[in-house]
C-alpha cells in the first residue's frame, strides 16, 4: 500500500483492475478515484520519436473522504475473498475425471468425480462424512490443535 497517502485503500497492477475497484467502491457509496503513477517520455535523439515511461507501475486507489477509509478496506477485502473463492470453484468444476478417496471411517476407497476434489461427501459405504482432498489445497501453515485423545474422551463419558 502506498506510504504517501493515508486514504489509499488499495494498489492496482494496472488500469482495468483500478477502474474495476473503483466501480465497486463506487457502486456501495464510496467516493474514489484512481491516482496515475507519473508519466516520464523520453526522446530518442536520432530519430525524435517518443516513448512514455510509467514511473511506477501501479496505481493507487484512494477515498476521498477518510471516514469511509475502513469501510472501502472491507468491502475491497471481501470482494478480493470472493473472487478468490469464484477461481477455485470454477477450477475444481472444470476438472475432468476421476479421484479415489478414503473414508476415514471405515477405511474404503470410493471413486468420485474430480470436480468433487476439495468437498466433504457422505462415505457410500458406511454413510459417515469423508473428505475428498484436493491436491491444491495448502493445510502447511494451519494450525489444527493437540490430536484427539480417545482414552480421555472415554473417561468423560
Amino acid at each position: 500500500m502506498a506510504e504517501d497517502n493515508p486514504l489509499t485503500v488499495f494498489v492496482a497492477e494496472n488500469q482495468q483492475v483500478a477502474d474495476a475497484v473503483v466501480s465497486l467502491l463506487v457502486s456501495a457509496g464510496i467516493d474514489a478515484d484512481v491516482h496515475v503513477p507519473p508519466i516520464d517520455t523520453t526522446s530518442e535523439p536520432l530519430t525524435g520519436a517518443s516513448e512514455i515511461v510509467l514511473k511506477n507501475a501501479t496505481f493507487d486507489i484512494r477515498v476521498q473522504d477518510a471516514a469511509k477509509l475502513e469501510e472501502a478496506k472491507e468491502l475491497i477485502a471481501s470482494a478480493v475473498g470472493a473472487t478468490a473463492v469464484r477461481v477455485v470453484r470454477e477450477k475444481r468444476a472444470a476438472r475432468a475425471g476421476n479421484v479415489t478417496a478414503t473414508c476415514a471411517d471405515c477405511g474404503k476407497p470410493s471413486d468420485w468425480p474430480a470436480a468433487a476434489m476439495g468437498t466433504t461427501e457422505v462415505c457410500p459405504h458406511c454413510g459417515a462424512y469423508m473428505d475428498v482432498p484436493d491436491p491444491d489445497d495448502d493445510w502447511s501453515d494451519v494450525d489444527f490443535g493437540a490430536p484427539e485423545d480417545d482414552e480421555d474422551e472415554e473417561a468423560k463419558e
